[in-house]
């Protein structure tokens, strides 16, 4: 797999201004929501591949100490030019390769799994990092989602190529990284393999896979609440979730 390091370090700069396009932010706002509602008030949290630190000013405004373990050189520059806050310890290296006591109360990898080597390791690794009773939550693009808007699009041959070898690759400022495309019952089971309970699996934009990216976008310009409202109700279904944008899976580690 070509790594994501080389695009991520080309994004660094204007990395924030890349959740200003509207679906990237529907979908952060939407995540945000929902791995707010498992934070023990107050417990520490990982942010594993915490990039310039977008989520971590979240969870530090909410009074959650918080760990960034991040390994691209161009995300790191601008967390030290731009540090998250008070509060804030940043780890340099790789989230599947740096060691960590298990005391978190959450750790999150929102938009990170997918470029490792191996989910299912790394899914191990995270949740070793937990305290019990501590949850997990990963972000990923949908293996389904994305086969759906390839179709929609008149992609025929690439819906069916990414399907075959649930593999993607993300083009930006003359880069490539290559991903793992992923779906709900992998995930899950990968949870369930590191030992963690209470998974939940939520689909974030399933509107997209009936609408398409052009009509997603009409409808967040038209009246995002509204959108948003109904994705509240479309990601509560976990049959929906694999038809979403991104994919939200989370658990617990089980309470000693």
């Amino acid at each position: 797999m070509r790594p994501s390091q080389p695009l991520y370090d080309a994004l660094a700069s204007g990395y924030e201004e890349h959740f200003a396009v509207p679906h990237r932010r529907a979908y952060d706002d939407l995540a945000w929501e929902r791995v707010r509602a498992l934070l023990p008030p107050g417990a520490p949290v990982v942010d594993a591949g915490c990039g310039v630190g977008r989520w971590a000013r979240r969870l530090l405004d909410l009074g959650h100490p918080v760990t960034g373990v991040e390994q691209a050189p161009g995300m790191v520059a601008e967390l030290r030019r731009h540090p998250p806050g008070s509060g804030f310890t940043l780890v340099e290296g790789s989230m599947t390769e740096v060691t960590l006591p298990a005391t978190a109360g959450a750790v999150l990898a929102m938009g990170s799994l997918q470029y490792t080597a191996d989910p299912e390791r790394a899914v191990r690794h995270l949740a070793g990092w937990l305290r019990p009773g501590g949850a997990l939550a990963v972000l990923v693009d949908s293996l389904v989602g994305l086969v759906l808007e390839l179709v929609g699009a008149g992609r025929d041959d690439e819906a069916v190529d990414r399907l075959t070898r649930r593999r993607g690759v993300w083009l930006a400022e003359g880069h490539a990284a290559d991903l793992h495309l992923l779906d709900r019952a992998r995930l899950e089971a990968a949870f369930r393999a590191a030992g963690l309970v209470e998974i939940r699996s939520a689909g974030l934009l399933v509107s997209a896979a009936a609408v398409g990216r052009a009509g997603l976008a009409g409808r967040l310009a038209a009246d995002r609440d509204a959108l948003l409202a109904l994705e509240r109700r479309l990601g509560d279904d976990p049959v929906l979730a694999d038809a979403g944008k991104q994919l939200l899976v989370t658990g617990r580690r089980a309470p000693g």
